[in-house]
């Protein structure tokens, strides 16, 4: 049975990059590529993670995500197989691949013989990541692609902090409809009686359970699990004028 390889970068779509990636992967392997996204933020590598902790799950058991993003490519920081809920993770090692806590077993991608030759230092996607994910695709074990490490890099995904009935979160990313996805989970907002959620000038009652057909900003739990704030019809982040990091809060009455 083909495995899927999945991709995730901040290579963006106007240039060959990614291309180039699944060309790599479509000449040594039968899996079937697709792309979860190419439009990671540059070398934003926190929302990187939270966009692989948000899609793993949704990926076959098996499956192998090839996730790049990449500001050390080309120094001492190393390549990473990682095994995290029955499937497949290659990248680099800057906690882009490795959730905040828990076991996991990792290797580090150190096989040259694995790699194209030669290789480009400012492309490890293509050139070392790339061959790599296609042999695991082909079944290839991961100890014949590298040696087992037990000290992964690990980034800290940004948390939303509770004081009683408050909480303060953040916008950790603005979809390409302008929706504004924040840290703030579902559980700590569904049982509320009553809710206000504040970010900019903007105060808005209550929890929507869709984006609707008003002209006024909602907030509702979205595909992510996680708070959001939209516009029906618009955008969010023109409407309000935010961006990724701004402050959300919320103030709420339990039952």
């Amino acid at each position: 049975m083909n495995r899927l390889v999945a991709l995730l970068t901040d290579f963006g779509t106007d240039d060959p990059y990614a291309g180039q990636v699944a060309a790599v992967l479509a000449a040594n392997s039968d899996a079937q590529i697709v792309s979860l996204t190419h439009r990671v933020p540059a070398h934003h590598v926190q929302l990187g993670a939270s966009i692989v902790d948000a899609s793993l799950e949704l990926l076959p058991t098996g499956s192998v995500l090839l996730a790049v993003v990449d500001p050390g490519v080309g120094t001492a920081r190393r390549g990473l197989i990682v095994r995290r809920d029955d499937r497949w993770l290659v990248g680099p090692d800057n906690g882009l691949l490795t959730p905040t806590q828990g076991d996991l077993q990792c290797w580090s991608i150190d096989r040259p013989e694995t790699w194209r030759d030669p290789v480009a230092p400012t492309f490890h996607a293509r050139d070392i990541f790339a061959p790599v994910t296609a042999r695991l695709a082909n079944y290839e074990r991961p100890d014949w692609l590298g040696s087992l490490v037990h000290d992964p890099v690990r980034v800290d995904r940004p948390s939303a902090r509770v004081n009683g009935p408050n909480i303060r979160g953040a916008v950790i990313h603005v979809d390409a409809f302008g929706n504004l996805i924040t840290n703030i989970a579902a559980a700590l907002v569904q049982t509320a009686h009553m809710l206000e959620t504040q970010v900019g000038d903007a105060r808005i009652q209550g929890l929507a359970t869709a984006y609707g057909t008003g002209h006024e900003p909602v907030a509702l739990i979205g595909s992510w699990n996680l708070l959001e704030i939209a516009v029906p019809g618009g955008s969010a982040a023109q409407r309000l004028d935010c961006r990724i990091g701004d402050v959300v809060t919320v103030e709420r009455t339990d039952d």
